[in-house]
């Protein structure tokens, strides 16, 4: 749309006692268009952009010195745009963190932040991720893609060629920065609090203000203290005054089906969430998917550790109402969308879009596309294999196969490992200095009555005289009193009965004892749903 700019002048201009010009009669100035498809829509439509930085010898030093302090830089799209006083410091954290003297270092670009108004393509703020631990380069791109589908706020990407001061350090992903113009995408109202939980914190603790006043913090005190309201009624109360849950449960799914264990839920890293004036809830935001897709067998109803779904999840309501979202999120954006085919298109647009620019660059996403889509398919797979467990476990005489699980290992790793034993699949334990540990699972089967199977064997096992040390069994998180096998065991069939009436099932796999080692045969591991 055309800007008009006021033209002013006086009602009439006399020159030699004539009236040469009134104001009416005068065109107005007209701004001409910006080029075409310069928009942040054209760009992560499918635009894979040469950008050429070009950063001082003096700033380049600064850089090198305090790699967070944003220095000056000038940033180029030849034949496009030429920006001068842009704003760039070095990105990254454990893993992914490049010194601008390494080979390609991870930048954070602001145009904005000493020349006001200034835009790349619309964008004020924006990050070049260098993909240190995403070799298919497609990851954060495509779990991006995914979150918005389901309607959970996440940055858009795209790739782009990037060069600095003439050496060329290849290709990047280009994502949008958290700001009013990434909130404009998702809430009507972008004047409340954006937060960043920055490197491993939680909500409570010293997290950034990326947008807002500092100073005013009732709301996220308001919501720190829901989460940690010891009544169990009023909890939930609080909770639903100061987040939009159900939002926040689409937030947790797409977490749980793309394995985003360095996000909020989990790891409480890599997030930022949002104040919506317009409701008066926070709404979380996913953030830095470049190691997701990452383990097939990644239970979808994992237990997260976060204050938030602590909180609700407790419940067994909440819990219900999660796996309701969950389902709904699973069924409209995953079970019949393709998107390892999605991925592929992705690719073979970028190398197209590369190889003007660098042939052998973009000769390699070829096979990038098909890493990538191979990695997608195997876990939506185990994810719908996985839905199917729940779905079985509903009715009498369902089983699932707990194969196809990743339990989570309780000891020290010398004590504790997978390995093969007699060629079969195993978790062993081994007793140690903490006389033994265990590996667990929890599942959301539902209130019923169930049993756990599997095939074990055990050398040497000494049961030491505590409870909690009789030696190599099945069992549930709580439960007392099972049969323990000691001794020297050939490979044997174990079962435990149990009953679930509130909370969902954490399974054991235990030995403990004052000597001795015990496999589990993970493909034996069996849960049948009995009268």
């Amino acid at each position: 749309m055309e800007r008009l700019r006021p033209y002013f002048r006086p009602a009439a201009l006399l020159l030699g006692g004539a009236c040469l010009l009134s104001a009416q009669t005068l065109p107005p100035i007209v701004i001409p268009k910006p080029p075409a498809n310069t928009s942040p829509d054209a760009l992560f439509a499918g635009m894979v952009p040469k950008l050429e930085l070009y950063i001082a010898k003096e700033n380049i030093d600064k850089l090198a010195k305090n790699p967070r302090d944003y220095v000056t830089l000038t940033i180029k799209e030849p034949g496009v745009v030429d920006l001068e006083k842009c704003s760039v410091k070095l990105k990254g954290s454990a893993g992914s963190f490049r010194q601008i003297t390494e080979d390609r270092p991870g930048f954070s670009l602001r145009t904005a932040k000493s020349k006001k108004h200034q835009e790349y393509r619309g964008l004020t703020k924006f990050q070049l991720n260098n993909c240190a631990q995403d070799g298919t380069m497609l990851l954060e791109m495509i779990a991006g893609e995914m979150a918005r589908r389901a309607g959970v706020p996440a940055s858009r990407c795209t790739h782009a060629y990037v060069v600095l001061n003439g050496k060329p350090l290849g290709t990047y992903v280009l994502k949008e920065g958290f700001n009013t113009e990434f909130l404009a995408g998702f809430f009507k109202d972008t004047s409340g609090h954006l937060y960043d939980g920055g490197f491993v914190n939680e909500i409570d603790g010293p997290i950034e203000v990326d947008h807002g006043d500092p100073d005013e913090k009732v709301r996220l005190t308001e919501l720190i203290g829901a989460t940690k309201e010891r009544n169990p009624v009023l909890r939930l109360q609080r909770m639903d005054r100061i987040l939009d849950i159900d939002a926040y449960f689409r937030h947790l799914a797409i977490e749980q089906i793309i394995c985003h264990w360095d996000g909020y839920s989990f790891n409480h890293n890599n997030y930022r969430f949002y104040e919506d004036p317009s409701t008066g809830k926070f709404t979380f935001i996913l953030h830095g998917m470049d190691q997701v897709f990452g383990d097939d067998r990644w239970h979808v109803f994992r237990q997260p550790g976060a204050l938030v779904p602590r909180a609700l999840l407790e419940d067994r309501g909440m819990r219900a109402r999660y796996r309701e979202q969950l389902l709904s999120v699973y069924e409209k954006n995953f079970r019949t969308y393709d998107w390892p085919k999605r991925i592929q298109e992705l690719a073979a647009n970028t190398k197209a879009k590369l190889t003007p620019i660098a042939v052998e660059e973009a000769k390699r996403f070829d096979q990038r596309g098909k890493d990538a889509a191979d990695r997608v398919k195997h876990r939506l797979d185990a994810v719908r294999a996985q839905l199917e467990d729940v779905a079985q476990l509903r009715t009498i005489g369902g089983k699932a196969s707990l194969a196809k699980y990743a339990w989570e290992r309780h000891a020290d790793e010398k004590e504790a490992d997978e390995r093969e034993q007699d060629k079969r699949s195993c978790f062993r334990v081994t007793v140690g200095a903490k006389k033994g540990g265990d590996f667990r699972l929890q599942l959301a089967t539902g209130p019923g009555r169930y049993r756990l199977t599997a095939m074990v064997k055990t050398s040497g096992v000494v049961a030491g005289k505590d409870e909690k040390e009789k030696g190599a069994r099945l069992r549930i998180s709580g439960m007392s009193g099972v049969p323990a096998l000691t001794g020297n065991n050939d490979w044997r069939q174990v079962s435990v009965e149990f009953s679930v009436a509130e909370a969902d099932p954490v399974l054991v796999l235990e030995l403990r004892a004052e000597a001795g080692e015990a496999w589990f045969d993970r493909n034996s591991l069996t849960l049948t749903r009995i009268p």
